[in-house]
This record gives structure tokens, C-alpha cells and sequence, in this order.
């Protein structure tokens, strides 16, 4: 593979510098080169061949530098998605958290304020419309919630909540939240084994996750499992996750993360996991029915759709791998495996309603896609000690927040803190 060229903080003073990727033994390493402080080289991603392909799919084009002008469009073509800290409280305090939740809470801010940072698609005719995830911390911490909620629907953006689901166990609680018109909810979900529970979370909170999937499902939510897979950990039960969300009433999506060194991070000796690690993890405990080359041939069929569409969620980009499942009882059929002749002829009925779901597909903002479809993607956030300036800024996720707008991972790793490098200052 050749090297890629890119820019990264120089890890003992901070400032951009120009940047590498390099292959070796068949893994990415980023090596820097300040002129201050010389080279530096760091761990960047397993799987050099995995890489490259998927930056021979990607689209190049970036988002600006520094915070975004949402009110300028300069996130048009590229957004599906914003974010929000409505608090930095949370419930929990789990060994392992992203954004290092409950370590040094702020004051929440005002639901004018969280408003006041969110663009207004009310008055905008047509054209696809970003959805915004509640996240902290523990959003249902927050009394104020369904006003929150209400604002954001008023201003034609479908809030979707994010929680660890101990506080969704009240069901007045979730009644008052679908009142306001909540119908989508990112559940925090690690698996099944009590052990990962009690090392990813601190307790055991396997039967509380279940309880709020019935209760959740049983009130008409989209359900979104998000499941941050650590290797060695609960990587061994991604194809069980997989199957569980298949035939659970009301779970639509699941989404994969694997674990990156941002914020809290309980084993400091464990390596970070690679959607590599992911994709090998669900072809193994699969038994092949999800495959290293259905996720990569979803990325071409949505970069193909991405060219006829131009739609934002088709946009191709090397940190995600989204894919989607037809449901069929027990089984899990890609859909990508349609788009062949051989699966036309394996399954032509099959084909025939991917067609009539084709408005669902286009549609993903309300967070469902019909009995027949499970969503699925894998998404690695970028590492703060080996991180790509470059190729942060080809984002579809905005964080939204007092310092402006900004991509996902440079939010995190750099403002989310109050401070640190990046490049579009």
C-alpha cells in the first residue's frame, strides 16, 4: 500500500503537522513529522488491505476546517446527523466511557441554548433532514426533557435519545417522552454475558437492557442497539447480538463501536479494537452468514447509490461500514447479496420487496426501516493519540455545542475537554 498523506497533532506539543500513513506487517501506522519535535509514529488501524479499500471507496470531499456555518450549508450533502450534550451528568459510572461522562459534571445547559445551536429545517421544502442525538452523560437525567424534544420537532429535526435505559424502566417517564413525540431510542447495549455488563458498565444490567426493549417495543419505538465491542471482550457475541436484534419486536438498527482510546478507558493495557476486528468477529459468530465481502460490497452498492442519489446516508467513508440484513425467520441474508445475479435468482421475491422498501431505505430519518430490514453498521471513532486530521473532517455526524459545530471525532478528542489542536482552529 502506499503511504497516504494527511496531517495529525504532534503528540508532545499539539500543533498540525504533516503526516503519514505507513504499512507495516500489514497494519497502518501514522508517522509525523514535526520540525520542532522530529518524528513520531503511532499505531493508527489493523488491517492495511481492509484500509485501502475502503479509501479507494470513500468520496474525498471535506468539510471545512474549524467550526462549521450550518446556517451557510457547509455541512449540506455530507449530514445525517447532529449531536448534543444535554448533560454531562449521568447515572453510571462505568470504567469505560467515550465521553468520560460524571467525571467533572457542568451546569446543563438550557434547553433556549440547546436550541439556539440547532439549525431550523422547519422552512426548508424537501431535500433529506438530519436527525439529532440526545446524548451526554445520561440524557433522561434531565426533568426538562420533553420540552427539548418539542423544540427540536418544531424546528423539523426527529430527535433521537440516547441512554443507558435504567431510568426508561419508568414508564411514565417513557409515556411523558413519546407525548412530546420521542419515537426513536439509542439504547446502550453490551451483550449478554453478566461478566462484560459489570467490566464495561460497573454492575450487572443485562436484565434491566431487556426489560426496556420490551417496554420500549411494546409502546411503538424504533429501537437502536449501540454496542461498543472491545476485542478479547464481548467481540465473541456480535453474531448473537445480531440475531437477537433480528427477531426482537421493535429493534431496528444496530450499531457497532468498536473501542477507541477517547475519553475514560478502564484497561490502559488492552489495544483499541478495529472494525477490522468487528468484521472478523461477525463473520466468525456468524458462521458466514455476514462476511468480510457483503459489508465491503455494501459499500460499493451505496457508493453507487450515493452517485445516482447524491443522498448523505450513501456517502462512503473509511470509518463506517453500514450494511443492511433482510430478515428471513433464523437467517440473515445481506441485502447487498441481491444486487448479484445469483442472488436475483437465489431470491427474486426477495428483490421484489427491497424494491417496495425502497422508500423506507431513502428514508431512514424516523430511525425505522419496516419488519423486513435490520440496519447495521460499524463505525470506529478516531484514536486522540494517532488521529487523522485529514480524513476526520469527511464526516456525516456534527457535534453541536457553545464552541460551535464541529465533526464528531474532532469534537471529541479536541473541544469536548476545553482545548487541544486542530487544524480549522
Amino acid at each position: 500500500m502506499k503511504p497516504i498523506h494527511t496531517s495529525s497533532p504532534c503528540p508532545i506539543c499539539g500543533e498540525p503537522v504533516p503526516a503519514a500513513l505507513v504499512e507495516r506487517d500489514g497494519d497502518l501506522f501514522l508517522r509525523r513529522e514535526c520540525p520542532r519535535d522530529g518524528a513520531s509514529e503511532s499505531f493508527f488501524w489493523r488491517d492495511a488491505a481492509l484500509y485501502e479499500r475502503a479509501h479507494g471507496l470513500r468520496h474525498p470531499e471535506l468539510l471545512p476546517e474549524g467550526p462549521l456555518d450550518l446556517e451557510r450549508g457547509a455541512a449540506d450533502g455530507f449530514l445525517t446527523t447532529f449531536a448534543v450534550d444535554v448533560t454531562t451528568r449521568c447515572n453510571l459510572a462505568c470504567p469505560t466511557c467515550v465521553t468520560d461522562a460524571g467525571a467533572a459534571a457542568a451546569p446543563d445547559p438550557t434547553p433556549a441554548e440547546i436550541l439556539s445551536w440547532v439549525p431550523d429545517y422547519s422552512r426548508r421544502a424537501g431535500g433529506f433532514r438530519p436527525n439529532i442525538s440526545l446524548v451526554g452523560g445520561e440524557s433522561t437525567l434531565r426533568d426538562d426533557l420533553p420540552e427539548i424534544i418539542r423544540g427540536l420537532i418544531a424546528k423539523g429535526i426527529v430527535p433521537r435519545l440516547n441512554s443507558n435505559g435504567l431510568l426508561l424502566l419508568d414508564e411514565a417517564r417513557v409515556d411523558r417522552l413519546w407525548q412530546a413525540g420521542l419515537r426513536w431510542v439509542i439504547l446502550q447495549f453490551d451483550g449478554f454475558s453478566p461478566e462484560i455488563s459489570r467490566l464495561f458498565r460497573g454492575r450487572d444490567l443485562i436484565a434491566d437492557k431487556q426489560k426496556v426493549i420490551e417496554l420500549l417495543a411494546r409502546k411503538g419505538f424504533a429501537i437502536q442497539l449501540a454496542v461498543m465491542v472491545q476485542r478479547g471482550v464481548n467481540d465473541g457475541e456480535v453474531g448473537e447480538i445480531l440475531r437477537f436484534a433480528a427477531a426482537a419486536p421493535g429493534v431496528s438498527r444496530v450499531s457497532f463501536y468498536p473501542r477507541s482510546r477517547l475519553g475514560r478507558f478502564a484497561d490502559e493495557k488492552r489495544a483499541a479494537t478495529d472494525a477490522a476486528d468487528v468484521i472478523a468477529a461477525l463473520e466468525r459468530t456468524t458462521g458466514g452468514e455476514v462476511t468480510r465481502r457483503d459489508i465491503l460490497d455494501a459499500k460499493r452498492v451505496g457508493r453507487l447509490l450515493f452517485r445516482l442519489t447524491g443522498h448523505p446516508m450513501f456517502r462512503q467513508r473509511v470509518c463506517i461500514y453500514p450494511f443492511l440484513l433482510l430478515r428471513r425467520g433464523s437467517r440473515l441474508l445481506p441485502v447487498s447479496r441481491l444486487f448479484s445475479p445469483a442472488g436475483l435468482l437465489r431470491d427474486p421475491g426477495a428483490a421484489v420487496k427491497l424494491a417496495w422498501l425502497a422508500r423506507k431505505i431513502l428514508r431512514p430519518d424516523q430511525g425505522g426501516f419496516g419488519d423486513d430490514l435490520l440496519f447495521v453498521n460499524i463505525e470506529k471513532f478516531y484514536d486522540r493519540e494517532a488521529f487523522d486530521l485529514r480524513e476526520a473532517r469527511n464526516c456525516h455526524h456534527v457535534y453541536l455545542s457553545a464552541r460551535g459545530a464541529y465533526p464528531f471525532c474532532v469534537y471529541n478528542a479536541f473541544h469536548r475537554a476545553g482545548g487541544g489542536c486542530e487544524s480549522g482552529r
